[in-house]
């Protein structure tokens, strides 16, 4: 409520949007958040979608008791009746809710979904409801996922907006995955479609996965329900001996980069690889979070009409499947390249801006998730060298320092205190990255963007998988980066940014 009947002040509108935030960020599957705001006389609806805001004009609310009049009295009469009709509605009507009460602790899926007999469109499972207490019991072989804690996470009103709920299903750890994603991004979903359809080793078992909204003012809404993958890996080798480090990390090194190299194969580039993105359990590494992927060739119809091999649905199919236009999204993606991660364990020409994206630079993004995971556990990321963050260009050029030596490498990034072997791992990987021709990289690495970037192939085989070597080299390094014209990709350019 404000006094004010004329405009509303500055500071009223920062608080309707802070609460709006709330709102949105604590009731996962809220299409808007309604805030009813009553200034002076008058009564007005402030619907904060997640795309953008909408303000209704309801009419009067107040009036002056000492002068009573039958208009003024049908006016408020007025009011009451849309204010009362909107708080009535139906929710499929309205929009999607919460109960305001209560935190929900299960969600109800449907059994099965809307597609056609031929099997198109049949991954728009929906949620039906979500409730606040206990279900004994699910009928007509409902899935029904319990909630049992909620994974903190920081949203913003724009850009993707995620929610996750750690719980169980069918007696099986699980995690509930519910994210508002730009209708010209690619779904999470359509990613683990393709990548499902060839094997990748790694990546988490998909339960199910759908669209609950195909397109509210800019945003779909999503779901994916998957295998829950454990803890990070720093987290994982905490309590390791130092032998069995040295056991681990190789081993986990080989299989992240048969990932990799798998998803490179089928099509699929990761583009966000950070600590918080590689898990352990059971002493299995697993490459989660695929919502900032991008398929590899969908920059032009043709590219996106293509099919990518006889075991493979044809991009077409995909796009089709998850209600987009793959043409366009491929563009976007293409576009964001450079933006798309998380800056901490960006490689240096992402650091830098680059439009020219690839398996390599992935590569890269794992060599500093291992340096993290395997620092002593005495120092801190933000006391480190290699992760001090002012801003991109900065940290880029402080990393290509760092990069000049082995012995400057570990000390910048604290693992000089490492046993031998993993220092000789993390040598070996930075050779790799960084010794095309056995000569260390010049400053094109951060200063020329359109700088094209080799590896040196003969260090390969020391720290990766055969079948990833196998796999990565037949391409020689350049692995099936964007042709020029996807690169300077016209409006779609201004589009994604």
């Amino acid at each position: 409520m404000d006094p004010n009947p004329i405009r509303t002040p500055e500071d009223t509108r920062g608080q309707l949007a802070d609460y709006g935030h709330w709102l949105n960020d604590q009731q996962a599957t809220r299409t808007f958040a309604p805030v009813f705001y009553l200034h002076g006389h008058i009564l007005t609806l402030h619907a904060y979608y997640r795309g953008g805001l909408y303000i209704i004009e309801l009419g009067e609310l107040c009036f002056d008791t000492n002068y009573w009049t039958s208009s003024g009295a049908k006016r408020i009469q007025s009011c009451l009746m849309q204010f009362w009709f909107l708080l009535t509605l139906e929710s499929d009507i309205f929009g999607h809710f919460c109960d305001v009460s209560k935190k929900p602790r299960s969600f109800i899926f449907s059994p099965k979904g809307k597609g056609d007999d031929n099997g198109k469109g049949d991954s728009k499972i929906e949620v039906l409801y979500s409730v606040s207490q206990d279900v004994k019991d699910v009928k007509d072989g409902a899935a029904l996922f319990c909630i049992k804690e909620t994974i903190a996470r920081y949203s913003y009103m724009i850009g993707r907006h995620v929610h996750l709920f750690k719980g169980t299903y069918n007696g099986c750890a699980a995690v509930l995955k519910l994210s508002w994603t730009p209708v010209n991004r690619l779904p999470e979903g359509a990613a683990y479609a393709i990548l499902n359809k060839r094997p990748v080793e790694c990546i988490p078992e998909i339960f199910s996965s759908g669209l609950l909204i195909s397109n509210l003012n800019g945003y779909r809404l999503e779901f994916v329900l998957m295998e829950d993958c454990g803890q990070p890996m720093a987290e994982y080798l905490k309590g390791k001996a130092n032998d069995q480090k040295d056991e681990l990390v190789s081993r986990f090194v080989e299989q992240l980069t048969l990932c990799l190299a798998q998803a490179n194969d089928t099509g699929v580039l990761h583009r966000d690889i950070s600590a918080g993105n590689v898990c352990v359990k059971n002493n299995k590494v697993y490459v989660i979070d695929w919502g900032c992927a991008k398929v590899i060739g969908w920059g032009t119809a043709e590219d996106a009409a293509r099919d990518t091999g006889p075991t493979q649905p044809s991009h077409i199919d995909v796009a089709e499947q998850w209600g987009f236009n793959a043409t366009t999204v491929g563009q976007v993606e293409v576009a964001k390249d450079p933006f798309t991660g998380t800056p901490l364990f960006m490689g240096i020409p992402m650091l830098s801006s680059s439009p020219i994206r690839g398996i390599l630079d992935d590569l890269e993004s794992i060599l500093y998730v291992v340096m993290d995971a395997v620092r002593p556990a005495g120092t801190n990321r933000d006391d480190v060298q290699g992760f001090k963050f002012l801003d991109s260009p900065s940290l880029a050029i402080t990393r290509w320092g760092l990069i000049q030596g082995g012995g400057i490498l570990l000390k910048g990034f604290s693992v000089d205190g490492i046993s031998p072997s993993l220092k000789k791992l993390i040598r070996v990987m930075r050779r790799f990255l960084f010794e095309p021709e056995n000569k260390v990289m010049n400053h094109q690495l951060w200063s020329n963007k359109k700088f094209v970037r080799r590896a040196n192939w003969d260090a390969a085989p020391e720290f990766m998988h055969p079948k990833a070597v196998e796999l990565l080299k037949e391409d020689n390094g350049q692995l099936k980066r964007p042709a020029e014209d996807e690169i300077n990709a016209g409006p779609f350019k201004k589009l994604a940014l």
